[in-house]
């Protein structure tokens, strides 16, 4: 018999495991010349339009 407040490993590992929230963090990107942020899939910036630093350096 289990201890209480334990539980079986089938239901341990069936279970939804809570998210991580340090993963889920949105990290809000801004360009390094005019500090304007942009989104992630953004090829230029909004504000000085010049490339971003994923698409410039890859």
């Amino acid at each position: 018999m289990l201890r209480p407040g334990f539980q079986p490993w089938w239901r341990r590992w069936l279970a939804p495991q809570p998210a991580n929230p340090i993963a889920r963090q949105q990290v809000v990107r801004t360009c390094p010349e005019c500090r304007a942020p942009y989104e992630p899939r953004q090829r230029y910036c909004p504000g000085c339009h010049i490339a971003t630093p994923e698409w410039r350096y890859g």
